[in-house]
């Protein structure tokens, strides 16, 4: 076989993307040279790139010259290494005049040829040579066929390069001498280059392909087609050792099980599949705080997870037995919206100043068992009056119970109520105030919270309505009558009456509903009058934001089920009770001596977190911790999950790093000065945003991903073990289909799940584009 000397065909080409810098151009270059065959037809015949001792920059360039006779001065040695280092392998093109990009020459589709380094490692180059073979080479033709018969030029080989432009013409390449060594190959392969993934080259590369029959399809990352991904392919440079790479090659991830990489938006990764096959998930994460923003994931030459990893569904809720010996279960009922209004006045409505407050509205004192005390029940500063005459049930060092008189009948019974304000004062007062601080003392009774169990309450929930309001409390309450006329000026919690008949709206509230609400509701609100009654008369402070007031609130609910698994309501220690960051698994609930107490504990305090963190796994993209005025009443829910879980993991992490007190990260949320995402910033003293991120990766890998890095843990619970008795851990994760684009919108603060696996010894491309690429950060976890 004998590859001639004098080319026929010779081309040059010129391409400069419209507006740009001439360098930002390049210069195509190719020849076709004539082959001669004798002996037998070669199929396949290529001409491998060689980078000869001696060679620019140990790459196939053996010279490179400026034009003849120019003024320029040659090239420097220096010179001569950058650019021949440049200079990439290219499909042969000439230039689309409509577009100005390169275009593929018609029955040349197929010349450039990419190689993995296993498949030229066993070449040597001719005798009396040094240096290696490189991965790429040109495949020569007889017509439309690769098979190239015996005889005198009854094929050809075309060589093609492309070649940065200079800043000044005189000094662009005029002369280029390349070394090759030839080979036959014994597979017929096809590689989509560079210029063949253009859009406009796509039709006449898959006629290449049709006409080839069925090769084997090579690509590189950011392909749309199924095929062999080389991430990265070396132009220079020894094997193992590249010093430049073919354009569009992407160095290639490799991970173990549990470890992370982080990918840029607008970019095009390259993972491995390592020697046995990898599982991958792909988290994208917005880091906007002002809007929703769209990306889109394309994967090429993946297949579906096989892993461990691969999460059940959440179904149909049901109830899971506990122990035998103990009858309890836990059940994840529907989310039920509670209106926990913070009532947050308006400036408009409250004007005077916090120095000048003055109680004015409840009695102060500690009013006695039996005695009548006037209640505004209306929700704003200048709604229409509401006054309802209450009567005092029970009274407790922090607690006094207050009953509407116009309650309907066959409410609750008086130890009923004393059972009520026990439990405050033995369980939910204590683990709220250690963590939170003591509210604000606005009426002067002794520092107690008023609980007013009123129909009020009930009237808010329309007839038939599937969310009942079954408590809130409001911000107004601390305020001066002067600044707020219907402030009753104290700590006031507002909770549905009994109504077993149904007399209010037709709405029956049964007084074991009412009795199984109250120690979430009074929980929740607690915290909220805590947060509300300090920054009003303490610290001056706004009120806070309502995403983490939400998240404050179902926090605190959090704090009294650990309480409630160490402490009865009447004061007796339980041993071993729960604790934060114990990693509580299912069976930790369930089985056991305690385990009635501990199921009983979380149906009454964490269930609804649970539920509200289900609603938010569900649609993790909808929506995230930091949210601002959901459109829906199930975005609000999912906001509040995500919003309580990522406050979990805050504040463990911030124990676990900082070695401080749970209590001092919560108290210092309350008494700050400032709100929300500033507020946070200020204790975590690092960006909340990006403890966001690392939260939400830590929602996938947490317990079900061996190997990963501490900030991707949530120590306190073992989420995947409790959902598994509520019908499965419910995250929503979608599978990546090689060659099909996924484009989502992801609220502030919220993420995805996405799916998709490498084969053993393969290379797989991931590309990521997004109109803002800068508020996206992309996680890559291996899971398998």
């Amino acid at each position: 076989m004998t590859v001639g000397s004098t080319p026929t065909v010779r081309s040059s080409t010129d391409i400069i993307p419209p507006g740009q810098a001439r360098t930002a151009g390049y210069r195509y270059l190719h020849v076709t040279l004539p082959v001669s065959v004798t002996g037998a037809a070669i199929t396949n015949l290529t001409l491998l790139g060689a980078a000869l001792t001696g060679n620019s920059a140990d790459s196939a360039v053996l010279s490179l010259e400026k034009y003849p006779g120019g003024t320029a001065a040659p090239y420097t040695s220096a010179e001569l290494s950058t650019l021949a280092a440049a200079i990439n392998p290219a499909s042969p093109v000439t230039q689309d005049i409509f577009t100005q990009t390169p275009a593929l020459v018609p029955g040349e589709e197929d010349a450039l040829q990419l190689y993995d380094e296993s498949d030229i490692s066993g070449l040597t180059l001719p005798s009396g040579q040094t240096g290696s073979v490189l991965p790429y080479g040109f495949v020569g033709h007889a017509g439309a066929s690769r098979t190239i018969p015996v005889g005198t030029d009854t094929g050809t080989v075309t060589l093609s390069i492309k070649i940065p432009l200079q800043a000044q013409a005189k000094d662009d390449p005029y002369t280029v001498a390349l070394t090759f060594v030839p080979v036959q190959d014994t597979v017929t392969s096809i590689t989509e280059s560079p210029q063949a993934q253009l859009p406009g080259n796509q039709a006449a590369f898959q006629a290449a392909i049709d006409r080839l029959g069925t090769p084997v399809l090579k690509t590189l990352p950011g392909t749309t087609r199924t095929g062999t991904i080389f991430c990265g392919v070396r132009t220079a440079g020894a094997p193992n050792a590249a010093t430049a790479s073919l354009d569009g090659s992407v160095a290639p991830v490799s991970l173990a099980v549990g470890a992370t990489a982080r990918i840029p938006a607008n970019a095009t990764a390259c993972l491995t599949g390592g020697t046995g096959g990898a599982d991958y998930t792909i988290i994208p994460f917005n880091t906007s705080i002002t809007a929703s923003r769209s990306l889109t994931v394309t994967t090429s030459n993946t297949t579906a997870t096989v892993g461990a990893q691969s999460l059940q569904e959440g179904g149909p809720v049901r109830t899971l037995s506990a122990d035998r010996s103990t009858p309890a279960g836990l059940t994840l009922a529907g989310v039920q919206t509670q209106q926990t209004s913070n009532s947050q006045v308006t400036t408009e409505s409250v004007t005077s100043p916090l120095a000048r407050l003055q109680p004015q509205g409840l009695p102060s004192g500690t009013p006695p068992v039996g005695s009548q005390v006037v209640i505004e029940t209306s929700m704003g500063c200048t709604d229409t009056p509401s006054p309802r005459t209450g009567t005092v049930r029970a009274v407790g060092p922090n607690a006094v119970l207050v009953t509407d008189d116009l309650n309907p009948a066959g409410g609750l019974t008086l130890p009923d109520y004393q059972e009520i304000v026990d439990t405050v004062t033995n369980v939910i007062w204590p683990s709220i105030t250690e963590n939170l601080g003591l509210p604000a003392d606005a009426d002067n009774n002794g520092g107690r919270v008023v609980l007013f169990y009123t129909s009020a309450v009930n009237a808010m929930t329309p007839a038939g309505a599937s969310n009942p309001v079954v408590g809130y409390s409001l911000a107004r309450d601390e305020y001066a009558t002067a600044s707020c006329a219907l402030s009753n000026v104290g700590e006031v919690i507002y909770l549905a009456a009994a109504d077993p008949t149904g007399s209010v709206n037709s709405n029956v509230r049964t007084v074991s509903f009412i009795k199984g609400q109250a120690p979430l509701m009074i929980s929740r609100e607690l915290s909220r009058v805590i947060n509300n009654s300090r920054r009003i008369r303490d610290t001056g402070a706004p009120l806070e934001e309502a995403w983490l007031s939400e998240g404050l609130a179902d926090s605190a609910a959090e704090f009294v089920f650990y309480k409630a698994t160490n402490m009865t309501a009447v004061g007796t220690a339980i041993t071993p009770g729960l604790n934060p960051r114990s990693n509580i698994a299912l069976s930790d609930l369930t089985t056991g001596s305690n385990a009635s107490r501990r199921v009983g504990a979380f149906n009454t305090y964490v269930n609804l977190d649970y539920g509200l963190y289900r609603t938010f796994l569900q649609n993790p993209n909808q929506i995230g911790p930091y949210w601002v005025n959901p459109s829906t009443a199930n975005l609000t829910n999912a906001g509040r999950g995500a919003a309580w879980n990522f406050l979990r993991y805050a504040v463990d992490r911030y124990v676990q790093t900082t070695g401080k007190t749970e209590a001092s990260f919560w108290k210092a949320l309350v008494d700050s000065n400032t709100t929300g995402l500033t507020n946070l910033q200020g204790v975590l003293g690092a960006d909340p945003v990006t403890w966001m991120n690392d939260w939400a990766v830590a929602a996938y890998a947490d317990d079900a991903v061996p190997g990963i890095a501490s900030v991707f843990n949530a120590p306190s619970w073992n989420y995947r073990s409790v959902f598994a008795g509520l019908s499965g851990f419910p995250l929503n994760r979608r599978a990546l289909t090689s060659g099909t684009p996924l484009t989502l919108t992801y609220e502030k603060t919220s993420a995805s799940y996405l799916r998709a696996r490498v084969n053993a010894n393969q290379q797989a491309g991931v590309t990521v584009t997004s109109p803002e690429p800068g508020d996206f950060t992309v996680t890559v976890l291996r899971t398998q």
